[in-house]
């Protein structure tokens, strides 16, 4: 790849990069690896253990509702062709780091992200896949780590609010790292009038802040987009102060808050998490259902059956 993937990077975005809700323009949705053809294929070869089938309900507020499914035995593109008619949501969970063509991809574009933003190195870098129906949403929630998400196809309407106690307080974001399968996030409709909403179109990127709390909507088309996990050593120490804090809050009754800790004593609290992690403080909370909880049936309403 020779030509640039990021187009018109300036001095503006580089200052508000990581540190703002932002948007900005890529060239990786004009690559073949994204067409009906490429996407049936790679369903077929993807392995089905780092792949999630899901359904949800509408709202905000209605993380409870999502539901993981069995795709069966149907090909690539009767999966494909189920998603565009039904209301699923398809995570392909790490396609950029496993197959060779999209790995090449991604590799290309976060040298290019890492060229235009000094000092930008990520500990570790995920990249999957979404493939979602046209009426498909996220529901508000944050994210564990820092994220990128590249669009590719369709468009999706996607909204950010700010880290403020009113809308994500400090103790909600340590309950969440201090259980490994929790992400639920109160929401209040009152929240509406915080957010940032960007309009998402092929060709168009955004990030947030780390653990910026958001939701996704598409907008009557097939979506696909790149969804970029990568974690700074920053980061790393950041979520470890914080699982710290939050067992000193839990344990001690003290009321410790990030923001006002210095880097030696996140690092300090970073180490300490290490420890409180073999001791076995730091759990994964129970799911209340297991299993998958629909199939997949491109005949039946919204192509799900069994819910």
């Amino acid at each position: 790849m020779t030509d640039s993937l990021i187009t018109h990077w300036d001095k503006d975005k580089r200052a508000a990069f990581r540190k703002t809700p932002m948007v900005w323009n890529h060239t990786l949705h004009k690559l073949p690896l994204f067409d009906d053809a490429a996407l049936a294929e790679l369903i077929d070869k993807h392995p089905r253990d780092l792949a999630d089938f899901c359904t949800m309900d509408d709202g905000a507020d209605n993380m409870a509702s999502w539901k993981g499914g069995d795709p069966g035995t149907h090909s690539g593109a009767e999966l494909l062709a189920a998603v565009r008619t039904g209301k699923l949501w398809i995570n392909l969970r790490e396609t950029f780091n496993i197959h060779a063509p999209y790995s090449a991809a991604l590799n290309a574009v976060m040298a290019e992200l890492k060229h235009h933003n000094p000092g930008f190195n990520p500990v570790s870098v995920r990249g999957g896949l979404l493939i979602s129906s046209p009426a498909a949403s996220v529901p508000f929630h944050i994210d564990r780590t820092d994220v990128l998400l590249w669009h590719l196809r369709g468009h999706k309407r996607v909204w950010v609010y700010p880290l403020d106690e009113e809308v994500l307080p400090e103790v909600e974001v340590e309950e969440i790292l201090l259980h490994a399968h929790n992400d639920d996030v109160p929401y209040k409709a009152s929240f509406e009038d915080k957010a940032t909403i960007y309009d998402l179109e092929p060709g168009m990127a955004a990030t947030w802040p780390l653990h910026a709390p958001h939701r996704v909507v598409n907008q009557g088309d097939l979506n696909v987009s790149i969804t970029v996990e990568y974690a700074p050593f920053s980061t790393i120490v950041q979520n470890g102060a914080m699982i710290t804090n939050g067992i000193m809050r839990r344990r001690l009754g003290l009321d410790p808050q990030i923001e006002k800790q210095g880097r030696i004593n996140r690092l300090m609290r970073f180490a300490a998490s290490r420890v409180l992690r073999k001791m076995d403080l730091v759990k994964a909370k129970a799911a209340s259902k297991s299993g998958y909880l629909f199939t997949i049936d491109p005949e039946a309403k919204n192509a799900v059956s069994g819910i």
